[in-house]
């Protein structure tokens, strides 16, 4: 005996040296618990941030290699983890529930970081206390600065619907309300569906009221009144579930996919109904608004900063941090003005916004990798600029006056830019992630001398 301490594990599942629970957690199978608990726990705090069911599994493998699980089996859903993993020829399995899953973009990239810098080995205890430290992390952002930047960004997305300046004032403080009393409401536990149709339904409201304030102050009612009507509830919105759906279902993993895509679904008929009921009480046109004239500087200044701001102020309503919601601005600044050039040319909604998506997916790939951060985080705000809120509403306005051929197109073109959206995204994620080309659990990297030569460009004649 030298005295030395051998490394890697012990029984007690440490890297050297026995815890406070010493001889009884070297005993099989109470070691493999504590192993056990830490990678369900890296999971269910990755789930119940709101990314995919890749990325879970990601964080899982990840600490179950560092911990010293020799085989790990997760089954997903949207709510539920089913955990197996193996030791030893002893195994054991798990279930957690995530009651109320939410966004949180800085607890996926401190997830996503922590994924990355795990040692080879390491205990138990050490892997718990980082996990323990990042749940207890608290968001970034006081309500009290979400209520400005939330209402900027829906007012942006009011310019961005062909809205005018008196559209865009009158949704600044019906989206703030509303917003606030969502907060409020959501702090109560109330039903889901119901507390996000009231916030809807008040929304819209506040809007005629404010708009029609502002028509009384004016003189004249406003052509544009339309424009910004659904644009007030915007921020209720289910981006994180509905991209990370498509995105899970691009990959066949169904059992995270279907569950998200229903819940993203039943969330947006909510919104449309709540809105609805307000439109047909109010007696609002569901017809398109056309675009706003005026000087060409102008206007694509203002459409280049609602598109700015519209994406900055749903990143920090999703918690991310400072720069990374800048970063994600000047990305939907980079793929949305091309897909505002195309409509304005003719060309169909859902081609131009499969083209927007597409470059939007390959400008946030580039942006993860120049700043090590994961890709989702940055993708959801950048594309909701896209969402067709005002065409679902048009739909179910139309079907209520019983007009059902402009319902069904206006429903129609509605699930085809849906679709675009995440071909468009899926297609980014293809060419610039081998986890989601290859099907294989080790995919192939690109490594960048490879890359060079494809790109390197060779003399005529040489």
């Amino acid at each position: 005996m030298t005295g030395e301490q051998t490394s890697g594990y012990d029984e007690a599942g440490e890297a050297s040296g026995y815890d406070e629970h010493e001889y009884e957690d070297s005993l099989e199978p109470r070691h493999l618990i504590r192993r056990s608990d830490v990678v369900l726990k890296a999971g269910i705090l990755m789930l119940g941030a709101g990314t995919s069911g890749l990325r879970v599994r990601e964080i899982m493998r990840s600490v179950a290699h560092t911990v010293g699980i020799e085989r790990l089996h997760a089954q997903i859903t949207f709510t539920d983890i089913v955990l197996t993993v193996g030791r030893r020829g002893i195994f054991r399995t798990q279930i957690a529930e995530i009651p109320n899953p939410g966004v949180n973009a800085h607890r996926i990239g401190m997830l996503s970081e922590l994924g990355h810098d795990l040692p080879e080995r390491a205990g138990v205890s050490e892997v718990d206390a980082r996990l323990q430290a990042i749940e207890d992390t608290p968001r970034l952002y006081h309500l009290w600065l979400l209520v400005p930047l939330v209402a900027l960004a829906c007012a942006s997305v009011a310019v961005l619907s062909n809205g005018g300046p008196r559209e865009a004032a009158a949704v600044l403080p019906a989206s703030a309300l509303a917003f606030w009393l969502h907060r409020r409401l959501s702090g109560l536990m109330l039903n889901h569906l119901a507390t996000v149709m009231t916030s809807a339904a008040v929304a819209s409201g506040l809007y005629v009221g404010f708009s029609s304030v502002l028509d009384l102050l004016i003189g004249s009612p406003s052509p544009r009144t339309a424009a910004g009507f659904i644009c007030a509830s915007i921020f209720l919105i289910p981006g994180f579930p509905l991209v990370t759906a498509g995105l899970d279902l691009t990959r066949i993993d169904l059992e995270v996919g279907l569950p998200r895509l229903t819940y993203a679904g039943m969330v947006v008929l909510a919104i449309t109904i709540g809105v609805w009921l307000v439109a047909a009480l109010a007696g609002v046109s569901p017809d398109p608004v056309p675009a706003i004239e005026g000087h060409p500087v102008l206007v694509w200044a203002a459409l280049v900063a609602a598109s700015f701001f519209a994406v900055f102020g749903w990143a920090m309503m999703f918690n991310s941090p400072l720069w990374v919601a800048v970063a994600s601005g000047v990305v939907a600044v980079a793929g949305n003005v091309p897909r505002l050039v195309m409509l304005q040319n003719g060309m169909k909604p859902h081609i131009a916004t499969f083209i927007s998506c597409f470059l939007i997916g390959l400008g946030c790939a580039l942006a993860a990798w120049l700043f090590s951060m994961p890709k989702i985080i940055m993708t959801v705000p950048t594309v909701l600029v896209s969402i067709p809120g005002s065409s679902a509403l048009r739909t179910l306005i139309y079907f209520d006056q019983a007009d059902v051929l402009r319902a069904i197109e206006s429903g129609v073109s509605t699930v085809l830019v849906v679709i675009a959206m995440v071909a468009g995204l899926s297609g980014a994620r293809m060419l610039t992630d081998p986890e989601w080309a290859f099907t294989r659990p080790d995919p192939p990297t690109l490594e960048l001398a490879h890359v060079r030569r494809l790109l390197r460009f060779r003399r005529p004649g040489r």
